[in-house]
């Protein structure tokens, strides 16, 4: 009778065991990228995808759901299934979103998602079209503050890390404008580049292509020191010493991955980070490779999600 009540104690093991080892991956993977093509995710999400792809054996497909700000494509992974073949690969905007507008969101970002990695941070750049009579950030404050109608902005879209920039930068520098919202950093990008607007805070990765040739030009970058990439162009902290924006990008699993999962992957991010080909492509981006631990991604989204709420409720940040 102990053995046989041993046999049926055992016998309920198995399953759950099998469902926390099983073999990962059993199928290709989804990389969503909550924004258009070319903005600075997607650039990362095609280096990315042929180390994990060339490791894990199966293929990562990379595949952009943008709309809402991003939170279209965050959805769709926080509501997949919770086994790690449907990964999510977004920036600092989904803290901004989380804080901005949290009972609009259709989940919960501090629980929706299992964290693997941080994969990179860059600072944003200033940039201005070619045609605006305005060589440094204080020729653009003055001209900002003379123009009448208002100088024209442009933004990522409504919540992004672009308007977070130029709300604080506006505010601190005390002019105001019209800003033009799009859907994601590459529309941005392209909309600034033929010149329907005046000036942009870019990501990085997107920026450094188009003024190097010469598309737009750049007149500060919101890291803390000036970018090796951008040879003359000053930190914004030299004429606005709190205007310090790094953003970053990380790499998230719906809630519930079993550990081994997350494990798993997070130890391919780090190895993918390592590969040559990845680490001079991040460079030329100007992006800083992480490779953090899970926990670290989760401290990080905590901590911004609580500092941008309190921007926002201290009236210190308005993204209407």
């Amino acid at each position: 009778m102990i053995l046989s009540g041993l046999w049926i104690l055992v016998a309920a093991i198995p399953p759950v065991f099998a469902a926390e080892t099983a073999p990962f991956p059993t199928r290709p993977l989804r990389l969503i990228v909550p924004a258009p093509a070319d903005g600075g995710a997607s650039l990362q999400a095609r280096l990315l995808a042929p180390s994990l792809r060339a490791h894990l054996g199966q293929h990562v497909f990379v595949e952009h759901r943008a709309g809402a700000s991003g939170v279209i494509g965050s959805a769709a992974v926080a509501q997949a299934p919770a086994d790690g073949h449907t990964l999510l690969l977004t920036s600092a905007a989904l803290a901004v979103n989380a804080a901005w507008l949290p009972e609009q969101m259709p989940f919960d970002a501090l629980t929706a998602f299992a964290p693997v990695s941080l994969i990179a941070t860059a600072p944003l750049v200033l940039v201005v079209h070619p045609g605006v009579p305005a060589k440094t950030v204080g020729e653009l404050v003055a001209l900002a503050k003379r123009a009448r109608p208002p100088i024209h902005a442009g933004g990522n879209a409504a919540g992004s890390f672009s308007q977070v920039a130029l709300t604080l930068f506006s505010r601190a520098a005390g002019f105001r404008t019209e800003t033009v919202l799009f859907n994601g950093g590459g529309p941005a990008a392209q909309s600034l580049a033929q010149g329907q607007y005046d000036l942009l805070f870019m990501a990085a990765p997107v920026a450094l292509r188009l003024v190097t040739t010469q598309r737009l030009r750049a007149l500060a970058v919101t890291a803390a020191e000036p970018m090796p990439q951008l040879s003359g162009v000053p930190a914004m902290k030299q004429f606005f010493p709190g205007l310090v924006i790094e953003n970053w990008y990380a790499l998230l699993a719906p809630a519930a991955t079993p550990q081994p999962v997350i494990a798993r992957l997070h130890a391919e991010v780090r190895r993918a980070l390592g590969d040559e080909t990845v680490r001079e492509g991040y460079a030329a981006l100007g992006l800083v490779a992480a490779g953090s631990a899970p926990e670290v991604l989760a401290q990080t989204l905590q901590q911004d999600v609580a500092r941008y709420a309190g921007l926002i409720r201290r009236g210190d940040l308005r993204l209407q």
